[in-house]
């Protein structure tokens, strides 16, 4: 997942969870800014690459801007 995004916007860096371990079962993609794209948890399944991709597409069309909305559902 995270070679697909950096491949889809250059100059965009994936990390890992800054707090360290994660939920079990988790798996949860949040912006810089807060905005969550998805969550695991919520979906109760693994993305696929393609719509994790146009979701942070369409939150980059949005601009900084923008309310920090949910974007999970």
């Amino acid at each position: 997942m995270a070679d697909a995004i950096e491949e889809a916007f250059p100059g965009v860096v994936v990390e890992g969870n800054p707090e360290g371990d994660g939920r079990p079962g988790s798996f949860e993609i949040t912006t810089e800014d807060g905005v969550h794209i998805y969550s695991k948890l919520q979906a109760k399944t693994h993305p696929a690459e393609e719509d994790v991709v146009n979701r942070i597409a369409n939150r980059a069309k949005l601009g900084p801007a923008a309310p920090a909305e949910d974007m999970c559902g």
